[in-house]
C-alpha cells in the first residue's frame, strides 16, 4: 500500500469516527448553537441539565462519550458535562452584521437572541406550509411583511412608530 493511500484511509477513518472536530482532547472548541444544553451524563433523556451555553462560548473538548458518540465532554470553567456534537465547532461563530447598526458587527450570541436569525422564510418553508391547513396563508403573509420591512429604513420605522404611539420612541 502506498503512503498516499494510507493517508487517505486514515483521514476517512477519522471522519467516519464522528470526531471530525479537528481538535485533540484538551483543545478548544466553540459553541455554535443558541441555548446549547450541557448534561451531567451523556444521555439527554436521563441526564440533568447542568448548564446552558451560547454561541461563541469557548469550551475545552474532552472527547466523545464511548457509548453515546454524539455526546461530547466539555468544560468551560463554569459548566462541565456533555453536549451534542452538533453544538460544537472548531471555529468561533462569525459576527453578524445588521443594516440598522450601520454595518457594525454584533456578536453571535446577541444576534441569536435578537431573533433576526430566524426571520428569513425560505421557499422550502412555503412548500412545507402548503401541506398544512391555514399555514400557507400565514407563510405568504410573513413573506409579504418581510418584503415590506426590507424597503423601510430604521429611521422611517422609528418615525412611523412615534406617530402611532403619540410621540413615544
Amino acid at each position: 500500500m502506498t503512503h498516499n493511500v494510507k493517508r487517505v484511509l486514515v483521514a476517512l477513518a477519522v471522519l467516519a469516527s464522528g470526531s471530525a472536530l479537528a481538535v485533540a482532547k484538551g483543545g478548544k472548541l466553540y459553541i455554535k448553537t443558541k441555548d446549547a444544553k450541557v448534561f451531567d451524563k451523556a444521555d439527554a433523556a436521563k441526564g440533568k441539565t447542568v448548564g446552558v451555553l451560547q454561541p461563541g462560548d469557548e469550551v475545552t473538548w474532552n472527547g466523545a462519550d464511548e457509548k453515546q458518540k454524539q455526546f461530547h465532554a466539555v468544560d468551560n470553567g463554569k459548566v462541565k458535562g456533555f453536549t451534542l456534537q452538533q453544538n460544537l465547532s472548531p471555529k468561533k461563530p462569525d459576527a453578524e452584521y445588521l443594516a440598522k447598526d450601520d454595518g457594525k458587527p454584533i456578536d453571535a450570541q446577541a444576534f441569536a437572541s435578537s431573533g433576526a436569525a430566524t426571520k428569513a422564510l425560505s421557499g422550502a418553508a412555503l412548500t412545507y406550509s402548503g401541506s398544512k391547513p391555514n399555514m400557507e396563508v400565514l407563510a405568504k403573509g410573513l413573506m409579504t411583511a418581510e418584503g415590506v420591512a426590507a424597503t423601510v429604513s430604521f429611521d422611517q420605522a422609528r418615525e412611523f412608530n412615534a406617530k402611532q404611539t403619540g410621540g413615544a420612541k
